[in-house]
């Protein structure tokens, strides 16, 4: 981490934490008062979901808020802004740093994620139909602050259901880190209580350390790596039979 002051009684942090284009992140510090502050991004995270090609639209703005909001956090003219005490400050620039890479991986990530090999997908969708259970592809699960696709999806139905998702690419720290958000998202959500989180990540595409596999198994109710898919079934039928 280093820090460097910006004007009289300005400091702009920056943090060896990286969105998914490998840039730091930095916080600018201000203090306005005597014992107040504001953080800002000066506009750097949405920035950078612009420079990958991302539009923000309308949709996409709101999503980013609702993102932010939860954190205590406003988005000025692209800016994301938060006020503080001297006291909270600490505490404050953890969950600011931590809200500006969510939004950033989450959609970076998005935008270069690899789409799923598609035996993958094959041989998870034969498993499922060789036990006769019901799925429906590209499913959506709504989180609290929003819905999340997966690939593959057995709906509740006297058992537990399962929401099965392929993690494919390179950044893999950063398609975690996203993942872990995502799950999160849907945990908090009470009606999502029976249904199980089954994420298999894709070996063949990036490496994936030991921290980048824990993250997902934190958060998930079952992280398989894609050169495992011959273990699936025992993994996925105690996750549909058993209802916690």
């Amino acid at each position: 981490m280093s820090a460097k002051s910006v004007e009289d009684r300005s400091v702009t942090i920056s943090f060896p934490f990286h969105l998914a284009a490998n840039h730091r992140i930095e916080i600018t510090v201000t203090k306005i008062g005597k014992d107040q502050y504001i953080l800002s991004d000066a506009a750097r995270t949405l920035g950078e979901v612009r420079d990958a090609g991302n539009t923000i639209t309308e949709r996409m703005m709101a999503r980013i808020e609702r993102i932010s909001g939860a954190a205590g956090i406003s988005v000025r003219d692209g800016h994301l802004i938060m006020e503080t005490s001297a006291k909270a400050l600490a505490t404050s620039i953890q969950r600011f740093l931590e809200t500006a890479k969510m939004i950033g991986d989450v959609y970076l990530v998005h935008k270069n994620r690899m789409e799923p090999e598609s035996v993958l997908v094959s041989q998870i969708r034969r498993e499922l139909d060789s036990k006769n259970l019901p799925y429906r592809e590209k499913e959506k699960l709504q989180g609290r602050i929003e819905a999340h696709s997966f690939d593959l999806l057995v709906p509740p139905n006297g058992h537990a259901g399962l929401a099965i998702g392929i993690v494919s690419g390179q950044n893999t720290h950063s398609l975690a880190t996203s993942w872990y958000f995502r799950c999160d998202d849907i945990k908090l959500v009470e009606k999502n209580r029976n249904v199980k989180l089954a994420l298999i990540y894709d070996v063949g595409c990036g490496i994936w350390s030991d921290s980048s596999r824990n993250i997902i198994a934190d958060k998930a109710d079952a992280a398989i790596p894609s050169d495992s898919l011959g273990e699936l079934w025992d993994r996925f039928q105690g996750l549909v039979t058993n209802v916690h």
